[in-house]
């Protein structure tokens, strides 16, 4: 269901920042952290205008940012620089709730549901994670799809009321301890329940959402202020439903405050968004899908972990509105402190001023706008050949069949924007196996392309960097491939070649304002091809 045209967004939160358990303790913050490391932190991010802070703070049954009786300290390496203010009776996690308050920030504790890095803590010599996980092997889901990165992680089998209860347990604590405005369940991984049995056992999730709720009405009435409970969940809700999430009920019995759908790993510009804002603009619920480093598995691998442009980020946000979103939500964005190589990069947290041009839709029309339209998963095979850690396949794609006479396929993506407003948009498209001497014909939404005014040529150089990537993905990649060879393969498959790059002006109309269709037919195949064409990377650029 596509949103009505130029929707509202709603409320004062626009941008959420998320902090995931390890970067920016491992990355960012000195070893030992003092508590002016932590207020500057939170000033960082204040000053880069953000609303909302969601620090997570549990993971693979560890907590983080804060300690007690009765759960374990995450035992890795990179939260031992935490253990001198532990030791001295300081919580980080108050510290950083504090300094958020002082400085205007709604503070949020997150909660990895799961998480999928079981093979790196395992790696640090740290075991699986924290006793409830690796005391009670029996509540970890036992089967896995196929797929070797499924292997990497030790998820709980939320089936079992122990599990449910444990996590519920941490949860009611930090709610009690802790002067939270909220909290966030993060369902970013691998699963929560065997393969295929998500759908039928979605009612123990919803009863597990619905006793947070419950508690955090009880913990507000004691505090006097409301507490959120927000849900990032998965990308589409075919996806949600499949893994045992049925975000529709928790809209629609008020369980939820906010939903942020995203992806594991890449910012896809073309996901149905609408079909969440369907369900939130017809309740008190607010959207905030997410925006991540890059735009696909190929893109991150080809650039060396670069991450994606300002103006991409634009053109994201302005779908993400456009779609019916009450604001962004930014998930990894300390990954632009890889660098190539996975070297820091001097500009962060100056980083962190990306989100001010994408606080409205008003700042975000000032700017130029690159949308690109990737097969998200396209050429991996940790989870099954172009799918994610959920199954779901996402590498679109139209294939040209030389074998069929005037072969033709159709392309979907979403660009909400009244295009003619802009100062000049131009669509491009690469057609790997095309050859100069195929002849195409386009259409935009059923109407011809003239000939005369689409450009083709076959020596666009493009930027490839992808023999460098970082160390835990190498690692992780090592372990499943059992050879440098095999992990690097993994990890960065060889480049199709040769390709061709068409691109013509884009008008509206034909364009429209949301979802439209790009047809192209082969008209003429090359005599001397033998591959069949493939075209799965489209971009679009708006100049205001």
């Amino acid at each position: 269901m596509e949103a009505s045209a130029h929707p509202i967004p709603r409320g004062d939160r626009r941008v959420i920042y998320v902090s995931d358990p390890s970067s920016i303790a491992s990355r960012y913050l000195p070893d030992p952290v003092s508590v002016s490391d932590l207020r500057h932190w939170v000033d960082d991010l204040a000053d880069s205008e953000i609303d909302t802070f969601v620090q997570e703070v549990y993971t693979q049954a560890w907590t983080v940012y804060w300690r007690g009786d009765k759960f374990d300290y995450d035992a890795r390496p990179q939260h031992r620089r935490f253990l001198r203010l532990l030791d001295a009776g300081v919580q980080p996690l108050d510290v950083l709730i504090e300094q958020s308050h002082r400085r205007g920030l709604e503070f949020i504790a997150g909660f990895r549901i799961n998480d999928n890095h079981a093979h790196v803590s395992i790696a640090q010599g740290v075991g699986e994670g924290g006793g409830f996980i690796v005391e009670n092997p029996q509540f970890q889901i036992q089967e896995s799809p196929p797929g070797d990165f499924y292997q990497l992680s030790s998820p709980l089998d939320f089936t079992f009321a122990e599990v449910r209860d444990f996590i519920f347990s941490v949860m009611t604590e930090v709610a009690q301890r802790f002067d939270v405005d909220g909290l966030e369940m993060c369902f970013r991984d691998h699963g929560y329940f065997p393969p295929g049995t998500g759908r039928a056992r979605q009612p123990l999730m919803t009863e597990l959402v619905r006793r947070i709720r419950t508690m955090l009405n009880e913990q507000a009435a004691v505090k006097g202020k409301k507490l959120l409970l927000g849900g990032r969940v998965n990308q589409t809700l075919d996806e949600c439903h499949s893994q045992g999430l049925d975000v529709p009920t928790w809209i629609s019995e008020g369980l939820i405050d906010y939903v942020c759908p995203q992806d594991t790993m890449y910012a896809d510009f073309n996901a149905p968004y609408a079909e969440f804002a369907a369900l939130t603009r017809a309740s008190d619920c607010m959207l905030y899908p997410a925006i991540l480093p890059w735009s696909s598995f190929r893109a991150r691998w080809r650039l060396a972990q670069e991450p994606m442009t300002q103006a991409n980020r634009r053109a994201m946000a302005q779908n993400l509105f456009g779609a019916g979103a009450d604001g962004v939500s930014f998930y990894n964005h300390f990954e632009v402190m890889h660098g190539r190589g996975g070297a820091h990069t001097p500009f962060y947290p100056m980083a962190l001023h990306d989100f001010h041009d994408l606080k409205t839709p008003a700042r975000i029309l000032q700017g130029r706008r690159h949308y690109i339209f990737d097969p998200t998963w396209g050429g991996h095979t940790g989870f099954g050949e172009d799918r994610t850690a959920t199954g779901a396949i996402k590498a679109n794609k139209v294939v040209l069949r030389r074998s069929v006479p005037n072969a033709h396929g159709e392309y979907v993506f979403r660009v909400y924007e009244d295009l003619s407003q802009a100062r000049a948009v131009s669509l491009l498209f690469r057609g790997f196996h095309m050859t100069p001497a195929d002849q195409i014909a386009v259409k935009i939404n059923g109407t011809p392309i003239s000939p005369d005014t689409i450009r083709c040529r076959d020596d666009e150089i493009r930027v490839d960097f992808r023999g460098i990537v970082d160390r835990d993905s190498f690692m992780s990649a090592l372990q499943v491939g059992g050879s440098e060879e095999n992990a690097w393969e993994l990890l960065a498959p060889a480049p199709r070649r040769p390709f061709s790059t068409c691109w013509f002006a884009l008008k509206a109309p034909p364009a429209v304002y949301g979802e439209n269709r790009l047809t192209i037919q082969l008209i003429d195949s090359d005599g001397a091809a033998q591959e069949d064409i493939v075209i799965d990377e489209i971009e679009i650029l708006v100049i205001p």
